[in-house]
């Protein structure tokens, strides 16, 4: 299922960022059995036809849900905060809203341990390792990014936060 809509470019300061905005009648849309919350929902978002990418909703409040809107995208397309754009929406119905980077998934394959644990690890905090391994371009830092990252969850406590994956308040 697509929706597409217009929404104003707007800044919500207290975060320090530029969103655009979702209604709750347009999140409704989207349910489906089994989803839980109508404000965290992930999407492909495309913007005026010339920029995409996947991010998820944020409860904005007043029937209200934002999806953060870049600089860079902004600049890219032209566009500035006040501007009315054409926002087009597809749910994301990958398991973390991109693609896994193989280097990635090949070090785990190749270290059991490693895996049991990324795979105890909260949703959120899995779709942040990966996209820091995403960040890189090249194949060989990916690898190396990958192993480092999952060397540290193995030393890390039986509760690792971000801190610990990413190699401080280490034992």
């Amino acid at each position: 299922m697509a929706k597409t809509f217009t929404s104003k470019i707007e800044h919500l300061d207290k975060l320090r960022m530029s969103y655009i905005s979702v209604s709750d009648d347009i999140l409704e849309e989207f349910m489906e059995e089994g989803d839980k919350f109508l404000y965290n929902q992930r999407f492909d978002v495309t913007v005026n036809d010339q920029v995409t990418w996947q991010g998820g909703t944020v409860s904005l409040g007043y029937n209200m849900a934002y999806i953060t809107f870049s600089k860079a995208r902004m600049k890219k397309i032209g566009v500035g905060l006040g501007d009315t754009v054409t926002v087009h929406l597809e749910k994301n119905r990958s398991e973390y809203g991109f693609v896994v980077p193989e280097e990635f998934e090949e070090v785990l394959k190749q270290d059991p341990l490693a895996s049991e644990r990324f795979n105890a690890l909260t949703k959120g905090t899995r779709r942040a390792v990966i996209y820091l391994v995403l960040q890189i371009k090249s194949s060989q830092k990916r690898i190396e990014k990958s192993i480092f990252l999952l060397e540290n969850l193995k030393r890390a406590p039986e509760k690792p936060t971000m801190r610990n994956i990413l190699g401080k308040d280490l034992p």
